[in-house]
């Protein structure tokens, strides 16, 4: 019995890798559609209710904070990245360093940005009230997020797996 496969096999086998490797890694862009919906009326439904009901802060910053430690929750089991779509994702280890390096350089210019932007204001005393404004961002926002997600979620992840072509997938 020949235990070395011929060069064919060997090509087969690995089309055939490859293709469950893209298989996998778009199968979660078209079934978390449902989830892109729920998020982007999460999101409007946050949004609206600083301008509608001001008085619910402490309420609603806990339930969107419940919300978000939920689905990360889910995010990290096998179970719950099923059930919310997402049954593969890259391995860490084929995530192109740039893009890593990136998306903490963007996140922390955002971050220091925004700290900078709320002391200038505060140490002005300028207060600028633009009437529903968080209710239309928030709107705009949703819509983006319900008609984009797929792509948005596409094109991610070709830049996150972009180092060596096709990432490993984990299950």
């Amino acid at each position: 019995m020949n235990s070395q496969p011929s060069p064919e096999e060997a090509a087969e086998a690995l089309r055939t890798v490859s293709q469950g490797r893209e298989r996998a890694l778009t199968s979660g862009q078209r079934e978390a559609r449902w989830l892109d919906v729920v998020a982007g009326v999460i999101l409007f439904l946050y949004s609206a209710s600083v301008d509608f009901f001001p008085q619910s802060a402490p309420w609603r910053d806990i339930g969107l904070a419940v919300l978000v430690v939920g689905y990360v929750a889910l995010l990290r089991t096998r179970r719950g990245s099923a059930l919310l779509g997402q049954h593969a994702r890259l391995s860490r280890r084929d995530v192109w360093p740039r893009f890593a390096v990136g998306v903490w350089l963007v996140g922390g210019l955002l971050v220091a940005g925004s700290m900078v932007a709320v002391f200038v204001l505060g140490r002005t005393g300028t207060s600028i009230h633009v009437p529903y404004l968080s209710t239309a961002l928030g709107a705009v926002m949703a819509i983006v997020l319900i008609a984009f997600g797929p792509q948005l979620r596409a094109g991610m992840n070709r830049l996150a797996r972009r180092r060596s072509g096709t990432g490993d997938v984990r299950p």
